[in-house]
């Protein structure tokens, strides 16, 4: 192998050109066909000239033709006896291969020598030179057969760590009425934390690190005997199919721009989260690796490196593009900002990495399509973000929303704003010169955070805001008072979790919890009076015992219609609900007692519908949302 590594000019390395051109003058000179003196003479000149450049070994005695022929058939013998042969000469070992490739040497040097000499030979020479092109044939496509083998069998991919894509099970829904976003969804839905940067990684062999000489002796053989082409030809083709079955391993599949504008969104919301992992395993780790791979074979050849690797990777990079530049084609629909991010991010996170991978001009098309369509998603996520805050707005109802719960819209503005804290310096970066209005003024000191006032925080409360004021849009579809402050209660204390319970907490601050805390405490203050006032109001005393008697008969009507009315209503969150029973029971309750205790003896036993314990424990059914109340009410009594 090692003979053709010398064919590569290199100082201090003798020219195989000249040590060829002194085989065919000692061939020719041993030859007394049609040679006249002349001619002899000038074959015995040009061999003293050889002599000086330190090539010809003057000692070694002039065998003459037939020594020549003797070794050409003997290395024809060699190489045709691969030609029939399926296995790999790597396999045969390292004696069978230098064997091989000193055979080739030997049939090339024949070859170069008839070449660099223009005269016209006799027939026997003829012979000699065709049978040696025809060996050299044979050999060439033996050695392109044998790249391509060992290239196959020696193949090597990325570590398997690189290769998770995450699947979820679920992902975020949405349509013109925002479909609840519950919890467990958002915790499923979330990708952001599974596609954190692939830090520290470092390139992996492509190509088993052992049969590296092996491919570098094909090569450096084959582009000796200007079979270089036919090299990287057969190189490009293996590795790129390579390429393409790593794709397949990593499930990309390769989507036209009207297959990604005719997908449904759960298909294209899979597609767009693998996209975003597999654009940086491709260029982080693999193209790396495979740059690598083709500088170690072909960096003696030249821009022959580079262009085989810009060859081999560029239908991959313009497919992985052409899917970015088909979703950035899209219209803005809010469930697909969270993705919009992630495309995002990734892009930008990769431009130092495709800078690194194409430098030069030849690569320029590929370098500069990562940079436009990092534009478009940049373009693409702000228009979506602010497209967001404008659905939510407009987000109307006809009818009041049932029980007075936690809304759809909430739940699903609440939920989706848990998933981008991830993101904030990426929105920082798109939002910084887009002014919003800020419910809350901006303040400085040591106990506030900087990310308090941020582009994020001021357009997270803008949207925020914006929900707040379609919630109160929607309580006024309520008839009755009581449940408008409920709906109101439960929905503001909701938000309030959701950004006590996440990192909204950093973005939010504290002022904003405060203001809001005491907006939904307030509801529960608005609602205990317009809910029980008038009911309470009964229970006050009166000398009259035919009034005690009404009063406490038009009381239980009362706590009736509230207990009918009530237990249909709901209030989702535990605590909340036990804080309005304690309340309510608190009121009520001992309102009750005292009224009894001071006027059973004159009411009557008989006339006395509820006992204390009845209330109490009938108050526990309130905010339940049960479907027959007038049962379970039964039961308690029995």
């Amino acid at each position: 192998m090692a003979e053709f590594e010398s064919m590569i000019p290199v100082p201090g390395v003798k020219n195989h050109v000249f040590e060829a051109c002194h085989h065919v003058v000692k061939a020719l000179r041993a030859s007394d066909n049609n040679l006249d003196a002349n001619l002899r003479k000038l074959l015995s000149d040009l061999e003293s000239h050889l002599s000086t450049f330190g090539i010809v070994d003057t000692k070694v005695e002039d065998t003459g033709f037939s020594e020549i022929q003797e070794r050409f058939k003997e290395a024809l013998k060699r190489i045709l006896s691969w030609e029939t042969n399926q296995s790999m000469i790597l396999e045969a070992g390292l004696s069978e291969a230098d064997q091989f490739f000193q055979a080739l040497y030997e049939v090339h040097t024949v070859l170069m020598g008839f070449k660099s000499l223009p005269i016209k030979t006799s027939r026997k020479e003829k012979d000699v030179y065709n049978q040696a092109t025809v060996a050299l044939d044979i050999a060439m496509l033996r050695l392109e057969k044998e790249l391509c083998d060992v290239l196959y069998q020696y193949k090597q991919h990325a570590q398997p760590e690189y290769l998770a894509v995450s699947s979820r099970g679920k992902d975020i829904v949405y349509d013109e009425s925002f479909v609840s976003l519950d919890d467990e969804v958002v915790i499923e839905a979330s990708s952001h934390k599974d596609d954190e940067h692939i830090a520290g990684f470092q390139n992996a062999d492509l190509v088993d690190p052992s049969v590296l000489p092996h491919i570098k002796a094909i090569a450096n053989a084959m582009f000796a005997c200007e079979y270089g082409r036919a090299f990287c030809e057969a190189f490009i083709r293996v590795r790129r199919e390579a390429l393409d079955e790593y794709m397949f391993t990593l499930e990309m599949e390769r989507f036209s721009c009207v297959d990604v504008l005719k997908m449904e969104w759960d298909v294209l919301n899979v597609a767009m989260r693998k996209w975003t992992r597999v654009v940086k395993i491709i260029t982080q780790i693999y193209l790396a690796s495979e740059k690598q791979l083709c500088e170690q074979i072909l960096g003696d050849f030249e821009s022959k490196s580079f262009a085989c690797f810009i060859e081999i990777s560029k239908d991959t990079i313009l497919s992985l593009l052409s899917f970015g530049e088909a979703v950035a084609l899209r219209s803005c629909q809010p469930e697909m900002l969270e993705r919009f991010l992630s495309m995002y991010e990734g892009s930008a996170e990769i431009l130092l990495d495709v800078d690194n991978l194409f430098p030069d001009e030849t690569g320029s098309f590929l370098r500069m399509g990562f940079h436009e369509l990092s534009k478009k998603l940049a373009d693409r996520t702000t228009a979506t973000f602010l497209k967001f805050k404008d659905a939510i707005a407009s987000a109307e109802s006809s009818r009041p929303f049932p029980g007075g719960g936690i809304h759809h819209l909430t739940r699903y503005v609440m939920n989706y704003l848990k998933l981008l804290p991830e993101y904030t310096d990426t929105l920082n970066s798109l939002l910084q010169n887009i002014n919003v209005e800020d419910s809350i003024p901006e303040k400085t000191g040591q106990d506030i955070r900087p990310s308090t006032f941020s582009p994020t925080a001021k357009h997270l409360r803008s949207i925020v805001s914006v929900l707040e004021s379609n919630l109160e849009r929607k309580a006024q579809l309520y008839a009755d008072e009581s449940l408008k402050f409920i709906f109101m209660m439960n929905n503001f204390h909701y938000m309030v979790q959701k950004v006590k319970g996440s990192e909204l907490k950093h973005l939010f601050g504290d002022e904003w919890m405060r203001k809001h805390i005491a907006r939904y405490q307030h509801n529960v203050t608005d609602y205990e009076r317009s809910t029980w006032s008038s009911t309470l109001a009964l229970l006050r005393d009166n000398n009259s015992v035919s009034t005690l008697r009404e009063r406490c008969r038009l009381f239980c009507l009362a706590f009736d219609d509230v207990y009918k009315s009530q237990t249909r209503w709901s209030v989702p969150d535990p605590e909340l609900r036990d804080d309005l029973h304690i309340s309510t029971s608190v009121k009520v309750v001992q309102s009750y007692r005292g009224f009894l205790g001071r006027n059973a003896a004159r009411i009557g036993e008989k006339h006395i519908r509820y006992k204390c314990e009845d209330i109490e424990n009938m108050l526990l059914d309130l905010f339940e949302c049960l479907p027959s109340p007038r049962s379970l009410r039964s039961s308690r009594r029995r």
